[in-house]
């Protein structure tokens, strides 16, 4: 190339330059991929057997006002979503709980006997002094009462790297608050809350109101909605064993 032509081939460039810069400048701000997708550990040891206190895990409260359910059809957010939507995460506490290997459960289908004995109403149900009175009926030390204080489900359109034109991200957000109740006094021993956020790209509703059904009945297989929840509970339960006094003391 002729040396005379080179700087007018830098004059035109640097228009050129100049607007991809500004166009750079403008796009949406890239939001990170997939992420959170992982459950966390826990941290605090195992206790030895003679050390457990015996726990009920009570269903958890599940108030329609704090629980995002609007990507379920209509005719699925009745009120008995719900009522099982709080058995179902319940089950799921029990199991974390299981996980944590610091305490000896009662079988949450002697709990769901005793409930349906006494029948009743879903305003009575989370009084706690009915919660310690159901756990003294089914022989357990503590009762682990809590509630689902936000359940939301974003889904925006972003510029992703690695997706061509963007994608649709959509980000989980759960926290709970879970308390160990004392059967024989009424009086909170231990209280947690956690929150759990997941967050991925291209997930499809379908997908999403799935993983909703399957909490339903206590089911959380591998999806965004299941590792914040378990994420939440985890964070709780171990914030609220953490506070427990030692058994006998």
């Amino acid at each position: 190339m002729h040396r005379s032509s080179r700087p007018a081939l830098r004059r035109l460039a640097l228009p050129f330059v100049a607007a991809v810069a500004l166009l750079a400048a403008c796009a949406p701000a890239a939001q990170p991929g997939p992420t959170g997708l992982e459950v966390r550990a826990f941290g605090l040891p195992p206790l030895a057997a003679q050390a457990r206190y015996l726990v009920a895990v009570y269903d958890v409260e599940t108030d329609p006002t704090r629980v995002d359910v609007t990507l379920l059809p209509a005719r699925e957010r009745d009120e008995r979503l719900f009522t099982e939507l709080g058995s179902g995460i319940g089950d799921i506490v029990t199991r974390e709980l299981f996980e944590l290997d610091r305490f000896d459960l009662v079988e949450r289908r002697n709990l769901a006997a005793i409930l349906a004995e006494q029948d009743l109403g879903q305003s009575d149900r989370f009084d706690p002094a009915t919660a310690a009175n159901v756990g003294r009926l089914v022989g357990a030390d503590l009762i682990l009462v809590g509630a689902v204080t936000e359940l939301s489900i974003d889904r925006s359109s972003a510029v992703v790297p690695g997706f061509l034109g963007g994608a649709t991200v959509t980000t989980v957000a759960v926290e709970v608050e879970l308390r160990f109740v004392d059967v024989a006094t009424g009086r909170i021993l231990g209280l947690g809350t956690g929150r759990g956020v997941a967050r991925d790209a291209e997930v499809s509703v379908d997908a999403v109101q799935q993983a909703l059904r399957l909490l339903r009945v206590g089911t959380v297989r591998q999806s965004i909605v299941a590792v914040a929840l378990r994420n939440a509970i985890r964070e709780a339960v171990e914030a609220a064993a953490g506070r427990l006094p030692s058994k006998g003391a």
